[in-house]
């Protein structure tokens, strides 16, 4: 209906109220808000995780020889909101988070679940030490300009990084005091999108950047 003057009624526009921020009061909490805002906005499209038999073990690590390449057999790869504990450090393998980490570099940890998930979809993943010269990260930086390719510096609290430099696929690692090394170019072209992958091909891109 028109008001008493004959001019039609002007409806102000409706502010929507902010929505309340969540505290991320424990590394497990801040996994967990991570997944569910990642899964509100997408699902995990083309995975096919396989269950495995969980009395089956993964192939621990009982010494870390630098410069030289050790396998692992990774026999679980199943889709957890929840922390996980690892026997390699870095992982190189194993149930993880339902998103997966971009590739690209980060200048800060990323949770560990989710970087595997893309060691799953055919990623390296570079970890380093934090305390790195800033030529050695600008080499892992020029690294992670590749495709499917990760860096990232390792989160102590994860456990020791036993190099200062990691390249991790799925199943495959090898650890390096310094960089350039042709070692690593070697380990790239071996192992970025592998047939050892279980999902080489796999998007590395459309994921979570999230940091810790």
């Amino acid at each position: 209906m028109g008001d008493p003057d004959g001019r039609a009624a002007k409806i102000s526009p409706v502010t929507p109220l902010p929505l309340p921020r969540r505290s991320l009061a424990t590394r497990a909490g801040a996994l967990a808000l991570v997944l569910a805002c990642a899964l509100a906005a997408a699902a995990c499209g083309g995975d096919d995780d396989e269950t495995t038999d969980p009395a089956s073990a993964f192939e621990t690590t009982t010494s870390i020889v630098i410069g030289q390449v050790q396998t692992f057999d990774v026999p679980s790869r199943n889709h957890s909101d929840e922390v996980q504990s690892y026997p390699q450090t870095p992982p190189v393998g194993g149930d993880h988070a339902p998103v997966w980490q971009n590739c690209g570099f980060y200048d800060k940890p990323i949770f560990k679940e989710t970087g595997v998930h893309a060691l799953e979809h055919g990623a390296v993943w570079i970890t380093y030490r934090a305390d790195l010269p800033a030529d050695q990260i600008g080499l892992i930086q020029t690294y992670a300009q590749q495709p499917y390719t990760l860096a990232s510096p390792w989160d102590p609290a994860d456990g020791e990084l036993p190099a200062p430099v990691v390249f991790s696929a799925w199943g495959a690692q090898l650890a390096l005091e310094a960089l350039p090394d042709p070692k690593a170019d070697e380990f790239l072209t071996t192992y970025r999108q592998s047939a050892a992958a279980p999902e080489p091909g796999a998007p590395c891109t459309g994921g979570v950047d999230v940091t810790k």
